[in-house]
């Protein structure tokens, strides 16, 4: 993958690029640095929102399937 030390990365989402458009004219040094170190952080509750809802897909696509062969 092809990185660049001062600019956006390839990888980024596109939150990940409005947070480094918000750093640069607020003359942030090294803004990509900034933006990569945040993207490294953990995010708890992220993961604890998507396990709820992988669990409530798994239900509902369970329901649909005993309500079809019902």
């Amino acid at each position: 993958m092809f990185r660049t030390r001062t600019g956006p990365r390839p990888d980024w989402t596109s939150a990940d690029y409005d947070s480094y458009e918000a750093l640069v004219p607020a003359g942030i040094r090294n803004p990509a640095a900034r933006v990569s170190r945040a993207r490294a952080r953990r995010r708890p509750h992220r993961r604890a929102i998507h396990a709820a809802l992988t669990r409530l897909r798994t239900t509902r696509h369970a329901l649909a399937l005993r309500h079809r062969s019902a």
